[in-house]
């Protein structure tokens, strides 16, 4: 009776494990990562347990839970079990060498077989990266396996096949590149690498200057430039600043980088844009040394500092008359739109984005005199503007000369007519008093006459005065 029960038990077993081998498993894994190969629980059953690689000894547990490593296959000692709670093989980071057929054996017996395929994916140089490196990511297996690979990012497919090569990388082209792998048997799975891009933050690359006020040149990263960076981080090593040619200011290094004039505290380390008291229209060049370990990079960045200016066509301004408003600027982004604006509203003209120049004629009448404004728009943002203004030539009535040549002839005629008034006056007096003379001297004659011939007639005297 035992005899037969024993052979029961056996075939049993044998059967059990012919449904554990017929279901083997395949165990995709990347270097580094933790990985369980399953062998099934203990439940609290002491035993010996045995796990072969590639039919050889690899890892072995007696009753007493008693742990012996193979002296000749590599890796054992990194793999470990837990025999009071389960009997799965597990390391925290796998190998290339780790690869390879792995068989769990109870009671003399095998019951279970994983096949484990390690990959590796990797990043040439580094997989953090200055700006305009070039990056090449690859993946390898152990062993050499026949598969389908594509890579992908943001779920985009970049291309197919082992490699993955990036040409002048930027900081936009950080992320996780995703590895995904397909084999002749249908198993697949995806590896993912965090690709990291150290370099200048996307700013404007136009600045709009206004008279001689000072200006900041926009510069900002993506790491923390003005702190003391650790030995492995990226850093500014050198930089300068320059116009026409020429160095106008030189990057200061010690614990951080800064300009000398702003190496104060500041609350932003990722912000090293300089500062310009005396800026000049035109275009200001900005080169960076980076450096992470013992690769350098140099970096340069163009900033436009734009001014913008506005005219006429001539000078003299007619009612009726035809002139040309002019507004131009040396530089202005892809978005701006040059923009001639009336005071009142009413006339507006835009000129297509990105154009430098623009031109508008009117007619001088009183409606467009007064104050116009051209201005850069992005959108119904206003960048920079100038004001210009357009003066009527005044009239002969309203003009103050006019009223003082008025004042100044009114007076000189009274003055004239007092005077004439007093020389007619005066010329009467001197007549008056002659023909009043030339009477007394007639009468005098004629008395003297009537007394000689004919006596006294002062009747026809008086008939004759």
């Amino acid at each position: 009776m035992s005899k037969k029960l024993q052979r029961f038990s056996l075939y049993l077993l044998v059967f059990q494990t012919g449904l554990s081998l017929a279901s083997n498993e395949k165990i995709l894994a990347e270097v580094g990562k933790k990985i369980s190969l399953p062998c099934g629980d203990s439940n609290g059953v002491k035993q010996e347990i045995q796990w072969n690689k590639d039919g050889s000894l690899f890892v072995k547990y007696n009753k007493h839970n008693m742990k012996t490593v193979s002296k000749t296959v590599p890796g054992s000692d990194r793999f470990s079990m837990q025999p009071d709670i389960t009997h799965n093989l597990e390391t925290t980071a796998v190998q290339l060498i780790d690869a390879g057929t792995f068989t769990c054996r109870k009671a003399g017996l095998d019951v279970k077989t994983v096949e484990l395929i390690v990959f590796e994916v990797s990043a040439e140089p580094s997989d953090i990266l200055l700006m305009s490196e070039n990056l090449k990511l690859s993946i390898r297996s152990s062993p050499v396996m026949n598969a389908g690979v594509s890579w992908l990012k943001d779920d985009k497919k970049m291309t197919d096949g082992p490699n993955l090569e990036l040409k002048n990388i930027t900081i936009e082209q950080s992320g996780d590149y995703n590895c995904c792998i397909k084999m002749n048997d249908g198993a697949k799975t995806c590896f993912s690498k965090a690709i990291s891009v150290k370099g200048f933050k996307p700013s404007a690359a136009v600045v709009y200057m206004s008279g001689k006020k000072p200006i900041t040149l926009p510069l900002f990263f993506n790491f923390k430039v003005r702190d003391s960076p650790l030995e492995d981080d990226a850093r500014a090593v050198e930089g300068n600043i320059k116009y026409l040619s020429s160095t106008i200011q030189t990057l200061t290094v010690t614990s951080g980088a800064c300009w000398p004039q702003k190496c104060q505290p500041k609350s932003d380390p990722e912000d090293l844009s300089p500062s310009i008291r005396s800026p000049q229209s035109g275009l200001y060049q900005m080169e960076i040394v980076l450096q992470i370990g013992k690769r350098e990079k140099k970096l340069q960045r163009e900033v436009c500092v734009a001014n913008l200016t506005a005219s006429t066509s001539h000078n003299n301004i007619v009612i009726e008359s035809n002139i040309t408003l002019l507004c131009s600027i040396n530089c202005i982004d892809k978005g701006g739109r040059l923009c001639w604006r009336h005071e009142n509203s009413s006339y507006e003209l835009c000129g297509p984005p990105g154009k430098e120049k623009l031109a508008k004629e009117i007619t001088i009448a009183p409606e467009t005199s007064g104050n116009w404004t051209c201005g850069v728009f992005i959108g119904e943002k206003r960048l920079a503007s100038i004001n210009l203004t357009l003066e009527l030539p005044q009239g002969f009535l309203s003009s103050p000369l006019f009223w003082v040549t008025v004042v100044l002839g009114v007076i000189v005629f009274l003055l004239c007519v007092t005077i004439l008034t007093i020389m007619i006056a005066r010329h009467r007096r001197v007549r008056r008093a002659r023909y009043r003379a030339w009477i007394l001297e007639n009468l005098h004659h004629d008395r003297r006459c009537e007394c000689n011939y004919k006596g006294f007639a002062p009747q026809r005297l008086r008939q004759n005065i």
